[in-house]
């Protein structure tokens, strides 16, 4: 055989070798994107079969997303919280038999938003405030913050899927339900949470709480924003459902229900649901302090 023919056979077997690689390199692509796809089809089902995506019952109304402003009083809360959270597991039901409930910033459990549930209609839970603690109702001292809000629930042994979960701290309850968003470690189909009504409905801003250690002075510088909270519920699988008529809170409950009962697109808009003047009128000094800033955007709006 002489030098050409060997030369030939040569570049013939590279040419096979290096259609056999991309072959085998396109079979190999295939295979992993039927597996990307495969993992994310079980993540959208394992999804939908969560807990707290789960029709417990049949809406007590079909229109029942539009109907809270007759369902807004107060038994034991502060503002209308008791009524408006009655009327939303009367439609949506509860996951567990007796309901759960975690519920921090409650002073001495006497006028917070779980009081109703838990001594009238059977419901168990765990409560936490900076000043005060009763064991006998299971409410604890703690200093809640972002960075061991998880620990702390934890330690309580809350379960990973909770009915409610009302959070009202005066300061950085936006961070303390992101932290407890991201890590993932704790799942609530309804979520109660304060808000500054005094922040427009179209500002995306929040305290910045790492600029000092005052937290709330009694000024307007405290929480966030209506939309700012709407876009981290959003980002998350919650959605804004209601802004109660004094103003103080915001109520979300999970997309997946909400689309589950064929309600989400009833749903009013973020300017129609923020309360720019409580039915009790009241309203924080004004921050006189430049030093103190807002974060802006900290969770990007996705309409």
């Amino acid at each position: 055989m002489n030098l050409v023919s060997s030369s030939c056979i040569a570049r013939h077997y590279i040419l096979v070798g290096t259609r056999a690689r991309l072959m085998l390199m396109a079979v190999l692509a295939v295979c992993m994107l039927i597996l990307v796809l495969f993992s994310c089809r079980r993540q959208i089902r394992n999804l939908n079969q969560s807990e707290y995506c789960r029709v417990i019952s049949t809406p007590v109304s079909s229109n029942w997303i539009k109907q809270f402003k007759q369902h807004d009083y107060k038994i034991f809360s502060q503002n209308g919280e008791d009524g408006i959270l009655l009327w939303i597991f009367a439609n949506i039901g509860t996951m567990h038999q007796p309901p759960h409930f975690v519920e921090f910033g409650v002073q001495n459990g006497k006028q917070c938003n779980t009081r109703f549930f838990r001594e009238h209609l059977g419901w168990q839970g765990l409560m936490m405030d900076v000043n005060n603690a009763n064991l006998t109702i299971n409410l604890h001292r703690e200093m809640i913050s972002p960075k061991n809000i998880n620990n702390l629930l934890a330690k309580c042994e809350t379960p990973t899927t909770i009915d409610l979960l009302s959070i009202d701290i005066d300061f950085d309850d936006y961070f303390v339900w992101k932290s407890i968003l991201q890590a993932n470690r704790f799942h609530a189909r309804v979520v109660v949470i304060e808000f500054n009504y005094e922040i427009p409905p179209n500002e995306n801003r929040v305290v910045d709480p790492n600029l000092d250690s005052r937290r709330w002075t009694h000024t307007n510088f405290f929480g966030a924003g209506i939309l700012a909270l709407a876009a981290l519920g959003r980002a998350h699988g919650y959605t804004l459902v209601y802004g109660e008529k004094n103003a103080v809170n915001l109520f979300f409950v999970r997309t997946c229900v909400l689309l589950q009962q064929g309600v989400f697109d009833d749903v009013p808009s973020v300017e129609q649901l923020h309360v720019s003047k409580p039915a009790r009128q009241w309203k924080h000094a004004p921050e006189t302090d430049k030093s103190r800033t807002w974060i802006w955007n900290d969770t990007v709006w996705i309409p």
